[in-house]
């Protein structure tokens, strides 16, 4: 069988094109047989209705049509010779269809004579999208027949595509139609542009006002409604874009893709990542992953490096990663789950057809209440929120905008159930590994005679602490509430940030042992290192946009060779700084300690087990006085003028590595 499709929409009108196609005996069905469009049928025709279908050609639409219950029937032409292959081919065993070479623009019937119109795809050849004048008056004659002819409350039926239904609305959005657009079936197997039907109900009378145009994404769903042509068109593309993309991604492995999914409202719902394992031929491991909420802001679910090793961990050839957002309600996993199913099934390569899907998901999460948000001019918009994570409650600060960790965390505990009032839990401040992690440098400190200053009594110097990143303050609170003598740095570039710490996580800006620099952290270590009057230790807990090699923390700039030159400089001797580290990428820490290691003499680092930030201790003292401080407090038994939670984190030092090159 020869199917000759046109190449362009000048072709499709072009009518040479036509007689040629014509001589083929195949019926022409370019938007679906009956197979595909007899729902749409049945559910806008009555068997007892008068049936118009114009511009019949060689479609087998009437055929189909009489042997499922529709017995009157009028199908017409401008080619005479295919109304008479029509006629002779329906003669005997459907004798109730009529096919008459008729224009659409003179149609030889009374006026409200119909029940039903159907067009399917005649529209689309007469009115290319660069429509000349002529076209115009031409299709705006056929209209016009059209709505002299339907009946009240009879039913014009358009099968097309895209490109006339602004003019469909310019003539037909007046208060005497209702308009509805429902996406008809489309099949999985080619690609081809989404078709809709088009139902234009002719109305007894005019309503006082213009209904809202209805929109239907299938058969047995609501109607969704709305309110200008534009925002109608706009919803058209977004289906004719998913449809390519659906067929981009059934070619095979493919390289990062992602689409978003939306509520009619505009508000986001979704956010879909396709990752293939691209060097493979067949993909034949198929599965979804759900981010927890909460978590979302991992470097292994925001970078594209990230995504690949979440494939490999989940052993997968192609995995959908879902991304949630925070302004949204979902009820579960299993909800969300039959929510996407969907979508899920059409993004499935074809060889894993039949396979049941894995729906993953780490379900550890659960944000709780959001206690407020707002939008910094610096860090885009914000939100502080209460999250259940294993049976405990914490308070967050999450910058949206970013890609960020979390970036402020602390345990809170209700202290009242009417009025829901909280209190963060100071007997244990810091609930992120890192930050038990930091306070590690507190052990670091040495005399000018290069003695170790032994924890108790660093609690009583006089020390001169920098904290790069103040966030929610956490650091500060909690070093300023158990170091009494000392004098603090925050450096922050957000003022608004500095305001949030102070509202919801107790931080006590207007101490006077505090003073908070609303700077760029690089113009700060700049100007300090020219200072005479230096830091014990300075703590850079900075985060922002990942880079491209998966640095997460800080940001690139900080771990030059240059920055942490101007940081040694604001060291005194004997001192110490901690540097938070983020990344995922084994290679990219190494490289960014080996820069660390050409500054600094002493570089030591510890990990949490369960946490991909490293603290890397950055010293001026030689390593064998290090090594022994680490040795000594290995051995030794704290005093008891050391609060718990400072006891429980120094036992850390036990995973203190030394870095070497």
């Amino acid at each position: 069988m020869v199917v000759i499709i046109p190449k362009s929409e000048k072709e499709f009108t072009d009518l040479s094109y036509w007689k040629k196609f014509f001589k083929h005996n195949s019926s022409f069905e370019w938007y679906g047989d009956y197979s595909k469009l007899g729902q749409i049928f049945e559910k806008y025709i009555k068997s007892t209705d008068f049936i118009l279908q114009i511009g019949c050609g060689n479609s087998s639409l009437a055929d189909d049509l009489y042997d499922n219950g529709y017995r009157n029937i009028l199908s017409i032409d401008t080619d005479q010779n295919v109304i008479d292959k029509q006629n002779k081919k329906n003669l005997e065993n459907r004798p109730t269809l009529k096919f008459k070479n008729c224009s659409a623009t003179n149609i030889d019937l009374q006026n409200s004579s119909l029940n039903v119109i159907i067009d399917k795809g005649t529209l689309d050849a007469l009115l290319p999208s660069k429509y000349s004048e002529k076209e115009y008056i031409l299709v705006d004659s056929i209209f016009n027949e059209i709505e002299r002819c339907l009946a009240p409350f009879g039913r014009y039926i358009i099968l097309t595509q895209d490109h006339i239904i602004q003019k469909l609305l310019n003539y037909f959005d007046k208060n005497q139609f209702m308009i509805r657009f429902q996406k008809c079936f489309q099949s999985g197997k080619e690609f081809v542009m989404p078709v809709f039907a088009v139902i234009i109900t002719k109305l007894k009378i005019p309503l006082p006002q213009k209904r809202k145009i209805e929109y239907l994404n299938g058969i047995d769903i609501q109607p969704e409604l709305i309110e200008t042509s534009e925002k109608l068109i706009e919803r058209i593309k977004a289906e004719q874009q998913l449809s390519w993309f659906k067929h981009y991604i059934s070619k095979g492995p493919i390289e990062e893709a992602s689409l978003k999914i939306y509520f009619s409202n505009g508000k986001e719902r979704y956010e879909l990542f396709i990752i293939d394992e691209y060097n493979i031929k067949k993909l034949t491991k198929y599965g979804v992953f759900i981010v927890p909420l909460g978590r979302e802001n991992d470097w292994i679910f925001v970078t594209t490096k990230g995504r690949q090793n979440l494939r490999m961990n989940c052993q997968l050839h192609r995995l959908i990663m879902v991304r949630l957002f925070r302004d949204q309600d979902y009820q579960s996993l299993d909800a969300i789950q039959n929510e996407l199913n969907n979508i899920i099934l059409d993004f499935m390569p074809k060889d894993c057809i039949n396979q049941k899907i894995n729906y993953l998901s780490l379900g550890s999460t659960d944000v709780s209440e959001t206690i407020e948000t707002g939008n910094s001019e610096i860090n885009g918009k914000w939100t502080v929120e209460h999250v259940i994570a294993n049976e405990l409650t914490y308070r967050r600060l999450i910058f949206l905008d970013s890609s960020n960790l979390i970036q402020s965390e602390v345990e809170i505990n209700k202290i009242k159930t009417k009025t829901k009032e909280w209190k963060i839990n100071w007997s244990n401040p810091f609930s992120c590994e890192h930050h038990k992690n930091m306070t590690l440098a507190l052990n670091f400190l040495f005399d000018t005679e290069g003695r170790i200053i032994l924890l108790e009594n660093v609690l009583n110097e006089k020390l001169k602490i920098a904290v790069l990143g103040v966030g929610g303050g956490i650091i500060l609170k909690a070093f300023h509430d158990i170091l009494i003598n000392s004098i603090f740095v925050g450096v922050e570039l957000d003022e608004e940030v500095v305001e949030i710490a102070s509202k919801h996580f107790e931080f006590p800006k207007n101490s006077e042992r505090i003073k908070i620099v609303i700077c760029d952290a690089i113009n700060f270590i700049k100007e300090s290192a020219e200072q005479v009057d230096k830091f014990d230790i300075i703590f850079v807990d900075l985060s922002g946009q990942v880079n491209p090699e998966g640095l997460y923390c800080p940001p690139s700039q900080f771990v030059t060779k240059e920055a942490l030159t101007f940081m040694k400089k604001m060291i005194k001797n004997g001192g110490v700084l901690a540097l938070n580290l983020v990344t995922r990428d084994e290679q990219t820490s190494i490289d960014v300690k080996k820069t660390i290691k050409s500054v600094f003499s002493s570089v030591y680092c510890v990990r949490g087990d369960e946490d991909v930030n490293e603290i890397v201790f950055c010293s001026l003292s030689p390593k064998n006085e290090i090594d022994e401080m680490i040795k000594e407090t290995k051995s030794r038994q704290l005093p008891s003028n050391i609060c718990n939670w400072l006891k429980e984190y120094t036992d850390r030092i036990e995973k203190i590595v030394e870095f070497t090159i």
